[in-house]
């Protein structure tokens, strides 16, 4: 015997109502701990106002699949009226959705909002990264781009001469 009492650890999977519910803490905690939104008025906030007016309500299920244009037309109630969102407010939701696409690539899966290095490297990432006018990498997709092998490529094409012709000895 190898020490073992010979009793199982059986692993508990969360319920689908148990992962909704912590999907959604997930973008409270992003929107609170990195995005910067007060947790005494995350509820009234504009960021949180805009995102539940277009039904993001999830982290990993709607957030993420955002795209720029998305963001860029996110509106809110004020005063009975929907207004765009301030752009400094989708500033910071472009640049964490840049952030988190970078360290899902970076780390070849996704980004763990609950880490407490999480708003260091997001500040850090804002202010010597990012590029508000670069376009943000798709979700799923890790492409490096290399100019001068694509030029290369178009240049240097085979030719059939390049090629000998393959041929069997009938036996």
């Amino acid at each position: 015997m190898s020490g073992t009492t010979g009793t199982a650890s059986a692993v508990v999977a969360p319920s689908p109502a148990e992962e909704k519910a912590a999907d959604k803490a997930h973008l409270l905690t992003a929107l609170v701990n990195v995005c910067g939104v007060p947790h005494a008025h995350w509820k009234t906030h504009p960021i949180a106002l805009a995102l539940r007016c277009d039904g993001i309500a999830l982290f990993h299920t709607d957030f993420i699949h955002m795209t720029a244009a998305n963001i860029d037309a996110l509106q809110h109630e004020k005063g009975g009226a929907l207004v765009p969102l301030e752009l400094n407010f989708k500033m910071i939701l472009l640049a964490f959705l840049a952030f988190c696409r970078h360290q899902s690539h970076k780390q070849r899966g996704g980004i763990d909002v609950l880490d407490t290095t999480l708003p260091a490297q997001f500040k850090n990432f804002r202010n010597s990264e990012c590029d508000p006018a670069k376009e943000i990498a798709p979700w799923g997709l890790a492409i490096a781009y290399n100019k001068g092998l694509a030029d290369w490529n178009k240049l240097v094409k085979p030719t059939a001469r390049d090629f000998k012709p393959c041929r069997y000895a009938n036996g």
